[in-house]
């Protein structure tokens, strides 16, 4: 009977062992540097690309946390670029097709890429883009695109609602960005707008914090392509550079987007 009872527990512990492995490989990414993946943001806004350099897990929850919250086939990273690269184009597909290709299924992190900026380098990570430590590097931009329906535009929500709680009068511009003071007590926190390049965006927007352990988060929320949101994190020593990530993140959806739909 006991002999029985452990070669139950032993062929237990062997199914649940193997399980484990399966479990632990299907957690692997899917993709590696130079596969090919096109994935659907909505009918106008359709990527296909060469995908980059893959990035790190870092495992921040518990055993029970990973295996029901980290899903790497839905997440949709297309790596870590330079701010300079030229990434390949592909042809356009038809507005029939357009349709048809339903919406990728994420986790819910939206469609993700790097920029790394001065001639650095680092192994990108996972990171979670809301937490303090997000970026690997001081030189590293983190960039997260999102479908937008509510409508409206960077610029008319800055105008219309930001500068409600800013001190119009502290206005200072550098590098195509202006930035304002708050109204009141709030030491040296201030919130700016900055103009884009792409004659088809009206802008960026960023606060900057009274801590300078913090990245920075700038947003942009427009109608092209539909509507989306852009998100990007970058470090405050880099803000001079501003308008050059606006601009390459507008460069690289341009090429990547392979819908003909305007």
């Amino acid at each position: 009977m006991k002999r029985s009872t452990l070669s139950l527990l032993l062929v237990i512990s062997l199914s649940l062992f193997q399980i484990s492995c399966m479990q632990q490989e299907k957690k692997q990414d899917p993709y590696k540097e130079g596969d090919i993946v096109t994935w659907k943001i909505n009918d106008h806004l359709i990527l296909k690309a060469e995908v980059g350099q893959r990035r790190e897990h870092v495992v921040t929850r518990t055993p029970r946390g990973e295996a029901e919250f980290y899903r790497p086939q839905y997440e949709r990273y297309i790596g870590q670029f330079p701010i300079d690269y030229q990434p390949i184009g592909f042809d356009k597909i038809s507005e029939l097709e357009s349709r048809d290709m339903p919406i990728s299924k994420t986790s819910g992190g939206g469609y993700e890429f790097n920029l790394m900026l001065n001639g650095s380098w680092v192994q990108a990570s996972d990171r979670a883009v809301e937490s303090n430590d997000t970026l690997d590097h001081p030189d590293q931009v983190k960039v997260v695109v999102n479908n937008y329906s509510l409508g409206g535009s960077t610029k008319q929500s800055f105008e219309d609602y930001s500068m409600l709680e800013l001190d119009a009068d502290s206005s200072e511009t550098n590098n195509g960005v202006t930035c304002y003071r708050f109204k009141g007590e709030h030491d040296n926190q201030r919130r700016c707008f900055g103009e884009s390049i792409n004659p088809l965006v009206s802008g960026f927007s960023y606060y900057i914090p009274k801590s300078k352990d913090y990245p920075v988060t700038a947003q942009s929320r427009e109608s092209i392509y539909s509507g989306i949101k852009i998100n990007w994190y970058a470090d405050r020593k880099n803000l001079g550079q501003a308008q050059a990530i606006d601009a390459a993140i507008w460069r690289l959806l341009e090429t990547w987007n392979i819908s003909p739909m305007e």
